[in-house]
């Protein structure tokens, strides 16, 4: 029978390149021989060749006092297994769970030249809904998905994306300047999840969390949107929550990892 490749097949070969692969990249520092072999659990002969073929390939480079680091070629792999996953395929699963918890309008962004884009959208069947729809344009300051964004970058990419204060008002709500949005994201990274607060129209609520690519960049955001008499303040905590965890799956499909402080 052909193999299909749905089967678990282990090689010893292959299983022993890639534990010694994970004992340097777990490191954090260039490893010398010996301490390869013994967090590898082989024997010093065999963990050699190992090593040298892996850096014949230039998985792994050796430096000036004998020790071993992760090569570049593993980098340049790891870029393109993420330039090969679509991040509306891994994210549709999430928003369809969403879709039917909350029976609300459900949004995807991404960030496509300077500007927040919504690239998906499942709307609630309710004959009142908000939110909006594929091919909508975001602002940054006033949307639950762009305040999301913006919690996870540096202060003055903030600013430029946002541009100069006094920012444009939709409602008495929209925040008016960089102090009152530089606090509100400063929320966000506290809770994991921004909210619009009829800050874009008055009557809707819209709660939003960001999507991180492996290395920790904001690729994207999920938001819940409706009206506030469906969206309550006292909903907020648990729907954000929701967002959040939702928006975790889909960044550890894009391959983030959340790590403790140290």
């Amino acid at each position: 029978m052909a193999d299909d490749g749905t089967k678990s097949i282990r090689f010893d070969a292959v299983d022993r390149a890639a534990k010694i692969l994970q004992v340097i990249a777990d490191s954090g520092k260039p490893v010398p021989l010996t301490a390869i072999a013994k967090a590898a659990g082989l024997g010093q002969p065999t963990t050699s060749r190992y090593l040298a073929s892996l850096c014949s390939h230039g998985f792994l480079e050796r430096d000036s006092d004998g020790r071993y680091l992760l090569g570049i070629h593993l980098y340049l792999l790891g870029q393109k297994a993420i330039e090969q996953r679509d991040l509306r395929r891994f994210a549709a699963p999430q928003l369809e769970a969403l879709h039917k918890k909350y029976n609300e309008t459900i949004s995807l962004a991404l960030v496509v030249q300077n500007e927040l884009v919504v690239v998906d959208c499942l709307e609630a069947s309710h004959a009142l809904r908000q939110g909006g729809t594929v091919g909508t344009k975001n602002d940054w300051h006033t949307s639950s998905l762009g305040k999301s964004i913006l919690a996870h970058l540096p202060a003055a990419r903030t600013d430029a994306l946002v541009g100069a204060a006094p920012y444009l008002a939709y409602t008495a709500h929209t925040l008016k300047d960089g102090a009152a949005l530089h606090a509100d994201l400063a929320r966000v990274r506290t809770t994991g999840y921004a909210v619009d607060d009829e800050e874009t129209v008055l009557g809707g609520r819209c709660i939003g969390a960001a999507i991180l690519d492996a290395d920790g960049t904001p690729a994207g955001a999920i938001s819940v949107s409706g009206p506030t008499s469906r969206v309550t303040e006292a909903a907020v905590a648990e729907i954000g929550r929701t967002v959040a965890e939702a928006a975790a799956r889909v960044s550890a499909a894009l391959g983030y990892s959340a790590r403790s402080p140290a």
